[in-house]
């Protein structure tokens, strides 16, 4: 059995195909990890979704941003918007299916070797509080999601404090692990920059280079499509842009090597 982690896939329902083929993907025996953002923006999200759904039993996932999106535009929190390309699921027979497979998904998943969030995890937790932390917002999405989901958008608070109230912690929550790219020199979350390493202004710093928490799991992330496949001491990220025309990425457990393959042109505006 192999075990591939790939990055965004943002309704690139060929190029997940393509990128399937060029690791000979056995879908009986072998394991996919996906950092998230499934849908939107691409031209195939009812696709992706769809398939995802259909092969769930030998896949892993975590929420991005982009499935929070449509879950709050499901019910009707959020307005869709001129970008958004979640409009056939909304109109989907298996609607309903979607939702609730969706609102089942964590924000981390990880086993003793590798953990996986969206975007990133806090320096200042430890792997047992980004799990914890995950499994705390899946609980209280699923009691009232139109209510939680109403409450988990702002930029505030910036800065881990255990202490805050727990709406607040879980919206830090799901900022840090569906959000971040860069923090300022006190730790805080900037939320404004989503440019590449090489214009990261002097006052802040990649997530994960900032000082932290000893971790022995290798980190796998996504979110970041500026810097493409960027590996660091201890973690990846893997979001090589494909909605953008660039490339779908997937990194193999088993001998650490990454596999890339150009966007197809179908997924793409």
């Amino acid at each position: 059995m192999s075990i591939y982690a790939i990055g965004d896939l943002q309704g690139c329902f060929y190029s997940l195909q393509s990128l399937l083929d060029a690791v000979n993907f056995n879908k009986r025996e072998d394991e996919l990890w996906l950092v998230g953002d499934l849908i939107n923006r691409g031209q195939c999200s009812l696709e992706v979704l769809d398939w995802c759904y259909n092969h769930r039993d030998n896949i892993k996932i975590v929420l991005g941003n982009h499935d929070l999106h449509f879950l709050a535009v499901a019910f009707q929190v959020k307005s869709i918007s001129a970008q958004d390309t979640i409009q056939p699921i909304l109109k989907h027979k298996n609607l309903s299916k979607y939702i609730d497979w969706l609102l089942s998904i964590p924000l981390a998943h990880g086993n003793d070797e590798y953990l996986m969030v969206h975007a990133g995890v806090a320096p200042s937790w430890s792997t047992e509080l980004t799990k914890e932390l995950s499994s705390e917002v899946s609980l209280e999405l699923n009691k009232n999601p139109k209510i939680f989901l109403k409450e988990m958008y702002g930029n505030q608070p910036q800065v881990w404090n255990k202490n805050d109230k727990k709406q607040d912690r879980l919206r830090f929550a799901i900022n840090t692990m569906t959000r971040m790219r860069v923090l300022n020199q006190d730790g805080a979350i900037d939320f404004s920059f989503k440019q590449g390493l090489d214009k990261i202004p002097p006052n802040l710093m990649p997530w994960f280079l900032f000082p932290s928490k000893v971790r022995k799991e290798f980190i796998l992330s996504g979110h970041w499509s500026a810097i493409g496949v960027h590996p660091y001491g201890k973690g990846i990220t893997l979001d090589s842009g494909c909605v953008w025309g660039k490339k779908l990425s997937a990194y193999r457990f088993s001998d650490k090597k990454v596999i890339s393959i150009s966007a197809d042109p179908r997924d793409l505006y």
